[in-house]
């Protein structure tokens, strides 16, 4: 009876349960049952809490068959592959002779399907007739790339491509992973210019042999030729095209066309109205190609909306109570509110209000308040275009710097990273100065772009009121080859080649030939060292020089060159070789101070019968040294272009401090100063600048050789032809008052510039007076004049430093001038 009843149970256990087929049918010892359909492994169902504590009898593993083709309907199995087997059983944590349990079957399942080896994964449960489960994976494995071969490409070769892509051979089909190459493949194409680059990969191979086959459709290459703005009608285009990086293919711009730079130039053109107050603006793009596939006109479509401004302002602190430290906060709204730029009754720029976040955190941070925030809450003023805006402030506490530790440094060195780093221990932990720490770590370019990271650590419950510093550092390739040429009104046509280091250590000698060339020798301690090989038609320069600048980890910087250099002039060949460096330091941002120092040999060649007998007085070899001392101050805005500030320069050197030949002291002062007088809407100023220049050679003419008097004239005095604004000399063959310059003790220079931009970025015009004299005793007659007009070609692609062309025309002049009507300078890298 008792026997009965059980079996009643467990079959009406099976009747209920959809993962049960009448098993108990069976005799006991039936090894094979007959099985129910798979329990999907994500799915829980109460029926599977009666196998709970059942004993395993066995777990197998199998895989599905292909059905034959005369019954394509047919469901069949097999025993999954040995090696594969072992690699599931490996992750199962459920074994045969275990108690059954639901939740690790379903870890069980989580981990197989983790392998990535198979595309699907089920398990289906078999009460057997002694009360024990068998526990049955169906497993399907994921297919095995074999190959990766790209097919329709012209333009790149089969290598480039796969460095494109990150499929691997050996490795399971990753469908996400496919996709993802051909997105990169079509970046490739597009970063070349080819737009309408598509690829995709061979399904029916793929499924057949397990080989990738990228298909490659390139297309033609398509150039922007044409950008229009539609709805702009508070700015026009040619304002509108300068805030975007899509050009028009003109000259050197390729005019790429790249859908993801075209989705960033509408972000922009956004944030460009919502800056002006045009809180509502948005921007989109469509690009129409042109029917021979080659050429595409971009369109920027603009809904403007309405401009707000902004009506009231408030700062308000987040509260202080139950705050032990403080109740009153650090800054009453007064001072806060005098700190920002932004004010009542301006134009709602989100820009302003940005600059008005950061001006009290930077204000809060000087203070050590790492955590401070500053959220804003803005209200539109219904029926009108005002906004009132409240700035809430959160404090946090303030922290003073405790350790400053610094990371992934493989090759620099510590002090080298710490130099620029603001902060210091037990100071206020200045976020501020976190982020100058941070910028001039980048600077110094000699680590990886975005790899620089200066961060504030969390609290240490141990030390508190302290928080560490981590700088973290990726290294780069820090050594550099160039090549370039410099043509020139004044200079003539120069080469350029040289070899770079930037992060040089003369001390880092290598321990083994290995080392040394691995160049994991002579690097890390931040110094330059440089080899430059410059021969031209009227210049040539070769030198090897090393930078320190940090001598011996002080304030102090070392530079030391030796140099060859020939210069040929109408009068005579110039050559100069020797030792020359400087020793300075620099206070602050603004102001360096430097002693110069140089030991050279001057030989004087090729000298024509009708030179000035002063050349010939002088043409044999010759030593020179001098000692100076220089002191500059300079608050300029850019090193290549600038639109304010001011420089300053006074200086002197003594000849013959060290020996030589010659004795005299020579005396320079220059100031410089840009003042911007308009600034339009992209942030183009219109500059006027103005530069005066003196001086002094003590000891008389006589005293001084011709290559070291002063002259003007050329790119130094426009509407001039090169050093002829100088006294003449007396001709050697006759005796007579020649017309060869030979230069003079005194120099005095007095010019302006405006400065007025054209087109964009790229063109810039300028005007000019340029005043000035070279006498051989301390006066002003006779002084020259001139005049002129010029453009300035800004193309970052090619020089740092703009692309100069000028006309001059002497109203002034004095006895033996030459005129010049064009100079220019242009630097081009290769």
């Amino acid at each position: 009876m008792k026997h009965s009843s059980l079996l009643a149970l467990l079959a009406g256990l099976a009747a209920n349960s959809p993962s049960l087929a009448q098993p108990l049918a069976k005799p006991k010892d039936d090894p094979a049952p007959e099985r129910s359909p798979e329990v999907p492994p994500s799915k829980t169902v109460p029926e599977l809490e009666a196998f709970e504590g059942r004993l395993v009898r066995k777990i197998e593993l199998r895989q599905p068959v292909p059905p034959p083709k005369e019954d394509p309907k047919k469901v069949s199995f097999a025993p999954l592959d040995a090696q594969l087997a072992q690699l599931v059983r490996n992750q199962l944590r459920l074994v045969e002779g275990a108690p059954y349990q639901q939740a690790l079957v379903s870890e069980d399942m989580s981990r197989v399907n983790r392998l990535g080896r198979f595309k699907d994964v089920s398990n289906r449960i078999d009460l057997m007739s002694d009360g024990s489960v068998v526990l049955t994976y169906t497993l399907l494995p994921q297919m095995i790339v074999t190959d990766v071969q790209p097919s329709g490409n012209t333009e790149f070769t089969d290598e480039d491509i796969r460095k494109a892509v990150d499929v691997f051979i050996g490795a399971p089909v990753d469908r996400f992973q496919l996709d993802r190459g051909c997105r990169r493949i079509e970046e490739v194409y597009r970063e070349k210019g080819f737009y309408l680059a598509q690829v995709s990969v061979d399904e029916q191979v793929l499924t057949e042999t397990g080989i990738v086959i990228f298909k490659i459709r390139e297309g033609e290459k398509v150039k922007v030729t044409s950008i229009v703005f539609d709805g702009n009608n508070s700015f026009s285009g040619g304002l509108l095209k300068n805030q975007i990086e899509t050009v028009e293919a003109w000259l050197f711009n390729k005019g790429r066309l790249d859908d993801l730079v075209l989705d960033q130039d509408a972000a922009t053109l956004t944030k460009f109205y919502k800056d002006r107050g045009y809180l509502e603006a948005r921007v989109g793009h469509r690009t129409i190609p042109a029917p021979n596939g080659k050429e595409a006109q971009v369109v920027f479509v603009v809904e403007e909306g309405l401009v707000y401004t902004m009506r009231e302002l408030r700062v308000q602190h987040a509260s202080l109570e139950g705050k032990a430290e403080r109740t009153v906060p650090e800054f009453t709204e007064t001072q806060l509110l005098a700190l920002i730029p932004i004010k009542p009754g301006d134009i709602y720029s989100e820009q302003k209000l940005q600059d008005s976040i950061d001006a009290i955190e930077s204000a809060y941070g000087k203070l050590g308040y790492t955590d401070i925030r500053v959220v804003k809450r803005e209200l539109r003023v219904p029926g009108s275009q005002a906004v009132d805006l409240l700035l809430l402030v959160n404090e946090g506490k303030p922290f003073r710097t405790g350790l400053i530790e610094v990371s992934r440094n493989g090759l620099t060195r510590k002090e080298v990273i710490l130099r620029q780093v603001q902060v210091r221990p037990e100071r206020p932990l200045d976020r501020s100065a976190l982020n100058e720490s941070k910028k001039r770590l980048e600077e110094l370019n000699l680590f990886a772009p975005r790899s620089v990271k200066v961060t504030p650590q969390d609290p240490d419950p141990a030390n508190p009121g302290y928080r560490d510093a981590l700088v973290e550092v990726d290294e780069t390739n820090t050594g550099s080859f160039e090549f370039g040429a410099a043509i020139g009104s004044d200079s003539g046509v120069t080469a350029r080649f040289g070899i770079t280091q930037r992060n040089f250590d003369l001390t880092d000698t290598p321990e083994s030939w290995s080392e040394f060339w691995t160049g994991r020798a002579f690097r890390g301690a931040g110094q330059t060292f440089q080899v430059n090989i410059a021969p031209g038609t009227q210049y040539q320069s070769y030198s090897v020089s090393l930078t320190d600048p940090y001598l011996m980890e002080s304030d102090y910087s070392l530079t030391t060159a030796l140099f060859y250099n020939t210069a040929s002039y109408d009068e005579y060949d110039e050559h100069r070789l020797g030792i020359k460096g400087a020793v300075g330091r620099r206070f602050g941002r603004r102001w360096s101070v430097s002693a110069p120092f140089r030991i050279e040999q001057i030989h004087l060649t090729n000298i024509p019968v009708d030179a000035p007998v002063d050349v010939y007085e002088v043409q044999d070899k010759r030593i020179l040294t001098g000692i100076g001392l220089t002191a500059r101050r300079s608050s300029l805005d850019s090193i290549f272009s600038p639109t304010s500030g001011s420089v300053v320069e006074v200086g002197v050197e003594q000849v013959g401090a060290m020996g030589g030949d010659y004795t005299f002291t020579a005396l320079h002062g220059e100031h410089k100063i840009f003042i911007p007088l308009s600034e339009d809407f992209l942030g183009r100023r219109t500059v006027l600048s103005l530069t005066t220049k003196a001086s002094y050679i003590t000891g008389g003419q006589d005293g001084v050789p011709v290559y070291e008097r002063l002259y003007l004239g050329g790119q130094s005095m426009r509407g001039f032809a090169f050093r002829t604004v100088a006294p003449k000399g007396i001709r050697n063959d006759t005796g007579t008052q020649g017309d060869s310059p030979v230069g003079g003790i005194w120099s005095f220079f007095f010019g302006t510039e405006l400065r007025q931009p054209l087109y964009e970025d790229l063109l810039t015009g300028v005007a000019f007076v340029d005043s000035g004299t070279v006498t051989d005793t301390i006066g002003f007659s006779p002084y020259r004049v001139s005049v002129g007009l010029g453009v300035r070609v800004n193309i970052r692609q090619l020089s740092p430093a703009p692309l100069a062309f000028d006309f001059g025309f002497p109203i002034q002049k004095g006895p033996g001038d030459q005129n010049r009507l064009f100079t220019f300078n242009i630097d081009l890298p290769f």
